[in-house]
């Protein structure tokens, strides 16, 4: 309730985010704070890049999805560190005074139904079915049906020829196993190492992402990797639909380290545009904003992309389309993120501003507490 919270981190963390428990570590369970003025649901926010992951519509669903996560991903195969390290629960979920809390928020049985649940599988089954935090079990589901290798487990069943190989080709391959050129699945399968290549089923992948999409529609990976399942099988025009809408989402919310999608995200800062350009380049230039991302350096990039939605929500503004206008400003700001932090100050005030004349007045409230925030930490 301060007017300049410290657990906010203006400009890293979107100003739609109201951070409310952490884990010690620096990541955040957030409330994510709608056009409607709605805490629409509770969302996962790392530290370490700024990107977040729904976790369920509200704050119980979020702290059960949490208190479940070990078992959910129990017989996971995979090899791939990920980005977020989930801490061990080893307490005793039946003497868990939060997660008893969040149980009296839930369908009634559940609770007994996960105590009584044999195996992952069950247990997402149990979670689904009551709709708790989909979105995250469907991450969760995606990432077994992958099974990616760990790159330097990769690396080193190849051996010496590895040592020529740049990372990101590495990345690649363990992103789709596929890709990995015969002689040097040779030399994995031949042994003498522990990485074991386990064949990836993508059609299970591309029925957990589909319903991501469905289920929220702004998240980016879930469209990459219904993309990338329908490139893999020639559906080429099903894959540049699903790229083209990954692409309108906010890098924030493409988790391109778990899903391993960061090994084409450096001449377009998203998957998505890359695989575009790769399919039909002559798609981006049916899009001011794909060619302005893609025409842009590595350097400029966000400096650019940042303008464009600014230059965006100002013609937005001369028409009359306050609410267009709002969004195109954070856009500016939480897009591929904006630099340096500075720049954050006007963006706030931009967004607090128009918020405010279009009605949305938790957004405005929050983005103007977000720029306090700004002022005291960093003095702009």
């Amino acid at each position: 309730m301060a007017d300049a919270p410290e657990p906010i981190w203006p400009g890293l963390m979107s100003c739609d985010l109201i951070p409310l428990i952490g884990n010690t570590s620096g990541d955040w369970l957030c409330v994510r704070i709608d056009e409607n003025s709605l805490a629409s649901e509770v969302v996962q926010w790392y530290h370490g890049g700024g990107d977040w992951i729904p976790w369920g519509n509200d704050l119980a669903q979020a702290i059960v999805f949490d208190g479940f996560i070990d078992r959910i991903s129990a017989d996971s195969r995979r090899h791939a560190i990920p980005a977020i390290i989930q801490p061990s629960n080893v307490h005793d979920d039946r003497n868990d005074e939060l997660l008893d809390w969040a149980f009296g928020h839930m369908p009634e049985g559940l609770a007994e139904s996960l105590d009584a649940a044999r195996d992952p599988q069950q247990v997402t089954e149990h979670l689904l079915n009551a709709k708790v935090a989909e979105v995250a079990i469907h991450c969760e589901l995606v990432l077994k049906s992958l099974c990616y290798p760990d790159v330097e487990s990769l690396k080193l069943a190849i051996g010496q020829e590895a040592e020529g190989i740049e990372r990101k080709q590495l990345t690649e391959w363990a992103f789709d196993i596929s890709r990995v050129p015969v002689n040097h699945r040779q030399q994995i399968e031949s042994g003498g190492h522990d990485l074991k290549l386990v064949e990836q089923d993508w059609k299970s992948a591309a029925r957990h992402a589909q319903a991501v999409t469905n289920l929220t529609p702004e998240i980016a990976w879930g469209w990459e990797i219904l993309g990338y399942c329908e490139e893999r099988i020639g559906h080429t025009d099903q894959a540049l639909h699903a790229y083209s809408k990954a692409a309108l989402c906010s890098v924030f919310t493409d988790q391109s380290v778990r899903m391993n999608t960061h090994w084409a995200t450096d001449d377009a800062s998203k998957f998505s545009i890359e695989r575009i350009r790769q399919l039909d380049e002559t798609a981006l230039e049916k899009s001011d904003y794909m060619l302005t991302v893609s025409e842009a350096t590595i350097a400029e990039r966000r400096a650019v992309v940042t303008e464009y939605w600014k230059k965006r929500a100002v013609a937005h503004l001369a028409a009359d389309e306050i609410t267009v206008a709002c969004e195109c400003y954070i856009a500016a700001g939480w897009d591929l993120g904006a630099g340096p932090i500075t720049v954050y100050g006007e963006i706030l005030e931009r967004v607090h501003e128009t918020a405010n004349q279009c009605g949305q007045k938790a957004r405005a409230e929050l983005a103007a507490t977000h720029r306090r925030c700004l002022r005291d930490r960093y003095g702009i």
